[in-house]
């Protein structure tokens, strides 16, 4: 997630009015509402975004002094969070959906031993200030400075129910407490934007690199997977793993390791049941590794014996035997780019679970090393070569 898309998401925000064009200009009005830039790959198509997450964006004009409560419900989902950035994308704080203990008389669905119960409630605070060493519950610290832009990014992975993309609740409640006057609160009016995006990339995700510029490759050179550090608003929850692909070395690219286990809400199972990551995902990017052709997390891939294996490639050069019935899962190219990025995410890996990209801790180290028989292995092939052997005979083998 790099800062110039950032800067057209503020972009997009400052033409809402709910932003100030300039840090230190004259004080500004409480915005009329709240979450209004929502921003996923099905519209705006920025920042490297997973197809199975939705993302809200409010930004806010820090007074000194002052701070932020939101009052929300659990959402039904894998996964949800509230991160603080501040104005270059990099995230100041964050809290996730078992951090935030539930209002009194609540349960969090989030917790051991609750998951099967209703929706519970419960309250957040941002202070604009330094974490002290003993930090407040459901405390959010964002040293942002006054006046100044703090952008407050409402996370939720895999809604239970996909017609809901906020998990079937409404959205947190946003009230102001400034250092004098009456509190201000916030109504929500998450709009959608128009989908220039995702339309623009699906166009190319559903397209053929053109034959007049395809190479013959045949390299034995195979895509190599390093952790990401810093990216701008990251998702701190997560570590990604990220391989850049080249068609100069052949037209598909075939990802097969073990798979690590995930409590897969969709089919009932509860997000607080101990499994070894609580949510991973396979999705391809454009060489920037910003706007996305395609995602496959988890629960959509097609999975044998324990292990997953992904191809990409084009429409036209998929393998016939490239599909759920042999137990793959494909994910496009995109015919527009001669490289692209395939990124790995690994998140909230279980403390016991020592193969998660969170374990590769500084730029450099060995991803093989540290994550064994889950390292996603890769290898280029051709298409005649899959057909007639499977996924198998591209890693040189007829058998895993």
């Amino acid at each position: 997630m790099r800062v110039p898309r950032l800067m057209l998401l503020l972009g997009l925000l400052l033409t809402t009015g709910l932003v100030a064009p300039a840090v230190g200009a004259a004080p500004i009005p409480a915005p009329a509402c709240s979450w209004y830039g929502e921003t996923d790959q099905r519209d705006v198509n920025i920042g490297a975004p997973d197809l199975d997450a939705h993302y809200w964006a409010n930004p806010i004009a820090v007074t000194s002094g002052e701070t932020v409560t939101l009052d929300g419900t659990y959402p039904s989902a894998r996964y949800f969070s509230f991160h603080v950035y501040d104005r270059t994308g990099q995230p100041l704080d964050s809290l996730y959906d078992a951090q935030l203990t539930p209002a009194k008389g609540s349960t969090s669905p989030f917790r051991p031993g609750n998951g099967r119960l209703g929706h519970g409630s419960y309250s957040l605070t941002i202070r604009f200030a330094a974490a002290p060493k003993q930090r407040a519950i459901n405390t959010l610290y964002a040293p942002v400075g006054a006046p100044g832009i703090a952008l407050l990014v409402y996370r939720v992975y895999v809604p239970t129910d996909p017609a809901s993309p906020q998990g079937g609740v409404a959205f947190p409640q946003i009230t102001l407490h400034p250092v004098s006057g009456a509190d201000v609160r916030e109504t929500s009016c998450s709009t959608t934007p128009p989908p220039f995006g995702s339309a623009l990339w699906s166009v190319a995700a559903e397209s053929d690199y053109p034959s007049a510029l395809r190479q013959s490759g045949g390299d034995a050179t195979k895509p190599v997977w390093e952790r990401q550090f810093g990216s701008a608003l990251g998702n701190q929850q997560n570590a990604y793993l990220a391989a850049q692909i080249d068609r100069q070395y052949g037209d598909i690219v075939v990802i097969h390791a073990t798979a690590p286990t995930f409590p897969d809400n969709r089919r009932g199972v509860s997000p607080s049941k101990a499994t070894q990551l609580r949510y991973w995902s396979f999705c391809v990017y454009d060489s920037q590794g910003e706007a996305g052709f395609g995602c496959a997390a988890d629960y959509t891939s097609s999975l044998r014996d324990g292990a997953y294996t992904y191809v990409v490639s084009d429409p036209g050069q998929r393998p016939s035997n490239a599909d759920a019935a042999h137990g793959v899962t494909w994910l496009p190219w995109g015919g527009t780019q001669a490289t692209a990025q395939v990124v790995f995410r690994n998140m909230l890996p279980n403390p016991g679970f020592r193969f998660a990209a969170q374990r590769i801790t500084s730029p450099g180290q060995s991803a093989r090393s540290v994550m064994g028989r889950y390292y996603p292995k890769a290898v280029y092939c051709s298409k005649a070569r899959y057909e007639s052997g499977g996924w198998q005979a591209c890693f040189g083998s007829t058998s895993r």
